[in-house]
């Protein structure tokens, strides 16, 4: 049996490990002309390994925080070449082998192990290229080349063609979440569309974010995104302070984990931070608009204060000791233009003041090592504003909302006496143990 590589169903695409530069007779049964290396080695000069292929080296580690996304569309580029390479030459030779060109180019995908780095490139290029069939049914050109699903594959769907070639390829968790980004991107084709597209800067900013927090420094006001002032290709379609849409929100990558490990990306939240839609945050005291529910941020209680457990709402633990009220004493939001003034001082924590000058009242804080709330989670970074300082102003209602809110215990959307709001009418938050009679 001759010996091969394994190969990428669909596609001359082969895959494996650094071992695989030294297998001469499989590279040249496979018809190798192309090789990507996907790791942190030196490649020397007219090194004997590579030497007479087309060769591109992405210097990488295997690590989670590792940037192989800014790679894609030129391995993308590099492979594409290669699929589509024809020597003019049918005696051209490569390393001393000869290639047929009526058998096809194929292209040599390897990292250290061939499960990682390698298969995330590969990956990515089998998004790419599924998205390219519509208008060119020649990305692929090859006659060993089987037919691949009418529409655009998404990550799980290509990791899985690979792996009936490649069983043991598994790209780390990192890794998956920037093809999950490409995908969501709708798979650039050059460096420039990758680096101009929104959630490629967003990811950008967060990383340097948290590159900063890691020397306990505050991050610089550029790397800060201030999620209402949108781009100028977002400005058509991101809301203001004074909006009630929340579709930009799901373009966010994933938040940064807590201490206690909640994903703050998940849509997911307290019983009191559950509101509708049409949510405004106001200073108590001058009225003015400080967020939208699109600028609120979720957060999760630890488990022993979750509230599927039969334990929440009790008022003291088991063996005595009194736990924090059901309701969150503050509600957190992501970084505001209006906090600019503050954060511009560089500091890791402070306080929040109300951004009307005539008013200036302390409203809440922020850290940048992140915030406890009372009923326990963490949110990391943190900025808070306090419920004794504001007030939820319901704006706007629908019946959607209203099914909602006698779904979810009406937290925001009911009376004090426990009625439902009507459509249309402002919650108004009363006093401490002050109960709605009639109407005010």
């Amino acid at each position: 049996m001759e010996p091969t590589l394994d190969k990428c169903p669909g596609f001359n695409l082969y895959i494996g490990g650094f071992i695989g530069l030294r297998r001469k007779q499989a590279l040249q049964n496979c018809n190798i002309t192309h090789i990507v290396s996907v790791l942190d080695w030196q490649f020397k000069d007219d090194v004997p390994l590579i030497r007479g292929y087309q060769h591109l080296h992405i210097p990488v580690d295997d690590v989670e925080d590792e940037n192989l996304l800014e790679w894609f569309p030129r391995s993308n580029r590099f492979i594409q070449e290669g699929l589509n390479y024809r020597s003019k030459d049918n005696s051209h030779q490569v390393q001393g082998v000869d290639h047929a060109d009526e058998k096809g180019s194929g292209v040599y995908i390897h990292c250290a192990m061939g499960k990682s780095r390698s298969a995330t490139v590969l990956l990515a290029y089998l998004l790419w290229a599924s998205r390219q069939r519509h208008d060119n049914q020649d990305v692929a050109s090859s006659s060993e080349v089987v037919s691949l699903p009418p529409k655009p594959l998404t990550v799980i769907k290509a990791l899985e063609i690979l792996r009936q070639g490649r069983p043991i390829a598994e790209p780390n968790e990192g890794f998956m979440d920037q093809l999950h980004m490409f995908e969501k991107m709708g798979c650039p084709t050059t460096e420039q569309e990758l680096k101009s597209h929104k959630i490629y800067r967003r990811w950008m900013n967060k990383r340097r974010v948290e590159e900063s927090l890691r020397t306990m420094q505050a991050p610089e006001m550029e790397n800060i995104i201030f999620e209402d002032e949108p781009s100028d290709e977002e400005k058509e379609q991101t809301p203001d302070l004074n909006s009630s849409g929340s579709e930009h929100m799901q373009e966010v990558v994933k938040g940064v984990l807590a201490p206690d490990g909640t994903d703050q990306g998940k849509a997911l939240r307290h019983p009191s931070m559950q509101t509708s839609p049409q949510v405004s945050i106001k200073c108590r005291k001058c009225r003015h608009v400080l967020a939208t529910t699109p600028f609120l941020l979720e957060h999760l209680p630890p488990p022993h204060r979750d509230p599927n457990d039969s334990n929440f709402g009790q008022t003291h633990a088991s063996d005595g000791t009194p736990l924090p009220p059901s309701e969150c004493a503050h509600i957190f939001l992501h970084p505001l233009s209006w906090m600019k003034e503050v954060l511009s001082e560089g500091k890791m924590e402070g306080r929040l003041t109300c951004p009307n000058k005539k008013c200036n009242t302390n409203i809440g804080k922020f850290s940048w090592t992140g915030l406890r709330c009372s009923c326990g989670g963490w949110v990391t970074p943190g900025f808070a504003v306090l419920r004794t300082k504001i007030d939820e102003i319901v704006t706007k209602r629908s019946q959607a909302s209203n099914a909602i809110s006698r779904q979810d215990g009406g937290a925001l959307h009911t009376g004090d006496d426990g009625t439902s709001l009507s459509a249309g009418m402002a919650a108004l938050r009363l006093p401490p143990g002050m109960k709605r009679q009639g109407n005010l």
